[in-house]
């Protein structure tokens, strides 16, 4: 049934140097309904960037980290519900998404709906877990193993080097040596925490899939990309739509294998020897390049805010295959005592948005 304003909240609003979604899921939300739609900010720090984009945001709140006990953040956000009341919650964090799944049925009692995974399909793509999870449904995958003493896991015949150490939230970064071994997992576990991995690399083209499933497991959308510009953390900056139905297929199988619902992110590389795609990691969520979707005729965030508010969802488009986008900076100007009222009240409603 579709609503003239909807009321639409958005996690994830830190846009430096590893962005967060939360931003560009807004600039994609914005850009298919204009001031037709209300957003909403879920800020877990007052300085975040994308507190002060009165361009995206109608409101902003403050909530509790990710980690924090799941009791504080769910009534945290129903107090601001009370207030102006939600009718779509959509997470853009990896962290946040367990606690989510597990009480989709409690924040849908008071009218807020998400499309999310259920909690055993976001158990199955977690990094320690996506390698057996993929053997066991005949899918591709490098070998990853979880380093639990760093000084001692390169003593094994079957490691060698170059490899690359993952945390188990984000960051892959490649290593060459025992010593660089060691001090990267060190530098992984002060960021991330534990585990860490292993995983053995692959030679060929790193391919991404983002797409909306919709309930029941039908993929609704998704757009393929490959990454054309990498930041010195490795994280894509510059990207390029690809049509390449042969990436669709393999993301399509691995999404139906994982008995998803919501948005996602399949990231593969396609081995130059063989042309068989490997499965590196799946994102329970919008990557972070998802605001340049509008441009190429196929708006996930939108498909995904039509599923929820159970609107009508028309045969998807293709994306336009070479779209390519680069992501720059923005400087934003504001007054001391926006920040101030963040703050002291949890609380920043933008001018001109009511």
């Amino acid at each position: 049934m579709s609503q003239a304003e909807p009321v639409v909240a958005v996690t994830g609003l830190e846009g430096r140097d590893n962005p967060y979604p939360g931003i560009s899921i807004a600039r994609a939300l914005r850009a298919a309904r204009g001031r037709e739609v209300k957003l909403v900010g879920f800020s877990y720090e007052p300085t975040l960037t994308g507190n002060l984009r009165s361009d995206l945001f109608d409101r902003v709140y403050t909530t509790p980290l990710p980690g924090d006990p799941a009791a504080t953040l769910l009534r945290r956000i129903l107090e601001i519900h009370a207030e102006f009341p939600i009718d779509v919650l959509i997470p853009a964090l990896d962290s946040e998404l367990a606690l989510f799944s597990a009480h989709r049925a409690r924040l849908l009692e008071h009218g807020i709906r998400l499309v999310v995974p259920s909690p055993e399909a976001v158990k199955a793509r977690y990094k320690q877990r996506l390698f057996e999870w993929a053997r066991g449904h005949s899918i591709s995958s490098p070998r990853t193993e979880v380093v639990t003493k760093p000084e001692t896991f390169w003593e094994q015949e079957s490691w060698g080097f170059p490899c690359f150490l993952k945390g188990p939230l984000a960051d892959a970064i490649r290593v060459r040596s025992v010593s660089e071994a060691i001090a990267v997992h060190h530098r992984l576990v002060a960021r991330w925490g534990y585990p860490v991995l292993a995983q053995e690399p692959v030679i060929g083209t790193e391919v991404d899939v983002c797409a909306v499933v919709a309930p029941g497991g039908k993929t609704a959308g998704a757009i393929c990309i490959r990454k054309t510009v990498l930041s010195r953390a490795g994280k894509g900056i510059g990207a390029e739509v690809l049509d390449c139905p042969e990436a669709l297929e393999a993301a399509e199988h691995m999404i139906a294998a994982l008995d998803w619902e919501g948005p996602l992110e399949v990231e593969m590389i396609r081995e130059a020897s063989s042309g068989r795609f490997f499965l590196l990691e799946v994102n329970a969520r919008f990557p972070a390049w998802i605001g340049m979707c509008p441009p190429t005729g196929l708006n996930l965030p939108d498909l995904l805010l039509r599923i929820a508010l159970d609107e009508p969802v028309a045969s998807t488009h293709r994306a336009k295959a070479g779209t390519r986008f680069l992501r720059g900076s923005r400087t934003t100007i504001s007054d001391i005592g926006r920040l101030g009222t963040l703050l002291s009240t949890g609380r920043l409603i933008h001018e001109g948005s009511e």
